[in-house]
């Protein structure tokens, strides 16, 4: 398998910086939610590990990006109250009384093995997890709060979302 490289990584987020923050900007409607969909790109991007090889990074990184603002869209129409599944009766297809159950049984286990593997990480590594991930704060925030710089926050998650991958993975 080939690693990415941190170099590699860098180039690839300042080369395409403003024109994926503009792309960003104009699908989601938000400058915050662009920031951090343009920081998560990236640590998918390097999570990806070099399984195989990218013949065109622009092409795959804006594909990644373009489904995660995608994503955010989705979550934030759910927020606000509209169901896009719902459109769709997807959700009459099972029965809805033991598919709850099987839903909530299997999020439960993996709840705690998400808590098992986040204690495994070291205080720093698992405060960023928890702040970007689980209270939904902005890497300036995190920044602000934890006195690290973007580099480091981006350089946590990536090892706390690889851990906690791999340790999940281990018990499925």
């Amino acid at each position: 398998m080939l690693e990415l490289s941190a170099v590699h990584i860098a180039n690839l987020m300042h080369k395409h910086r403003q024109e994926l923050l503009h792309f960003l900007s104009q699908r989601t409607r938000c400058t915050d939610a662009a920031q951090d969909i343009f920081q998560e790109t990236f640590i998918r991007y390097a999570g990806y590990g070099g399984k195989h090889r990218v013949e065109n990074p622009r092409a795959f990184i804006f594909r990644i990006a373009a489904n995660l603002a995608t994503d955010y869209l989705r979550s934030r129409n759910r927020h606000s109250g509209h169901d896009p599944e719902a459109d769709t009766g997807e959700a009459e297809t099972a029965g809805p009384a033991s598919l709850s159950a099987e839903r909530a049984a299997m999020s439960q286990q993996q709840l705690q093995q998400l808590i098992a593997a986040l204690d495994e990480l070291s205080p720093k590594c698992r405060e960023v997890f928890i702040l970007l991930k689980l209270k939904h704060c902005s890497y300036a925030e995190v920044e602000q709060r934890l006195g690290i710089s973007h580099t480091m926050i981006f350089k946590y998650l990536t090892q706390a979302l690889r851990h906690c991958r791999q340790k999940i993975g281990e018990l499925d």
